[in-house]
């Protein structure tokens, strides 16, 4: 599935409607920045950007991992959701992988069934 803003919009959005830990502050992240650049591998990956003179609270301390959260799906393999921040503890992107730890693009058509796995700060 080719990349595209419009493809990591949806999933941002998707991301904002789960029970991601401290939602609220989550959404904040979302309102004061911008999708920033997208892998072009098909995988659907994109980088986000808040601007260095926002000043929210940080959703974690440091750059890492935030949280994950992976589901299965109509096809063979899962699709996970990896969601990271950066040395400010701001949200600066989402891996989003066909299957654990690949990075393969999403074969076209794949829905999301049921939540199988996350994992928080």
């Amino acid at each position: 599935m080719i990349n595209t803003f419009s493809h990591a919009n949806k999933w941002l959005e998707f991301l904002n409607s789960l029970e991601l830990p401290d939602k609220n502050l989550f959404k904040k992240h979302v309102l004061a920045g911008a999708i920033s650049s997208l892998c072009e591998c098909g995988c659907n990956s994109f980088e986000y950007h808040i601007s260095s003179d926002v000043d929210i609270e940080p959703l974690t301390e440091g750059s890492g991992l935030f949280y994950e959260i992976a589901f299965s799906t109509n096809m063979d393999d899962v699709i996970d959701f990896l969601v990271f921040t950066d040395d400010r503890g701001y949200f600066s992107g989402v891996d989003i992988t066909y299957g654990f730890a690949t990075h393969e693009a999403l074969p076209d058509g794949i829905a999301l069934k049921e939540c199988v796995h996350s994992q928080g700060r």
